[in-house]
């Protein structure tokens, strides 16, 4: 009888020895990561007032807004994107710049991909004055002649790469081959 008690006290230990070790090995496997959610950093502590008012602003963006920082933000062009979300909600840079890095491509915005200039940043067709000249508004067309003329290229490629959507270097080379105008 005792034999059968220890062999009973023996069994009950490897058992809760083998439910211990289960629950430690279960424990150790890795998890599905959690959604990402948005959280402003400590460094952005500020009044209350000034909260709500960025969270209004934010809200108010338009569809052709959130299309446009959806597309910069696909083609991974942060910097873009952090500046069209200031100019649209007149936010400070570093909650521009912590929204964007946290940004999900909308699939509700109306996207304007049939009317963006994201092909021609990746266009194999080399850029020629002329043809950025006809794809540009009237208005950004004459600025351009007027920074060209005045020999400031550089806000003249500036301007040529917020209208076109074209790198540096095209944007550069199309400014450089740029007509001057005449003097008479």
């Amino acid at each position: 009888m005792d034999i059968i008690l220890a062999l009973g006290g023996v069994i009950l230990v490897i058992a809760v020895g083998v439910l211990v070790i289960g629950a430690a090995l279960r424990s150790m496997r890795p998890k599905a990561p959690e959604p990402h959610v948005f959280t402003p950093s400590p460094t952005m502590a500020r009044s209350v007032a000034s909260t709500s008012t960025s969270t209004a602003a934010a809200s108010q963006l338009t569809p052709a807004a959130i299309a446009e920082i959806d597309r910069l933000v696909a083609a991974d062009r942060k910097i873009q994107a952090i500046k069209l979300y200031r100019q649209h909600t007149g936010v400070r840079l570093q909650e521009a710049k912590d929204r964007i890095d946290h940004w999900s491509v909308s699939t509700t915005a109306p996207h304007l991909a049939a009317v963006s200039n994201a092909a021609a940043a990746h266009s194999s067709i080399t850029a020629t004055p002329s043809s950025v000249r006809g794809a540009l508004p009237a208005s950004v067309a004459a600025e351009v002649d007027r920074l060209v003329a005045a020999d400031q290229k550089i806000h003249a490629i500036k301007l040529v790469r917020e209208h076109t959507g074209l790198g540096l270097k095209d944007s550069k080379d199309v400014v450089e081959a740029w007509p001057r105008p005449r003097h008479l």
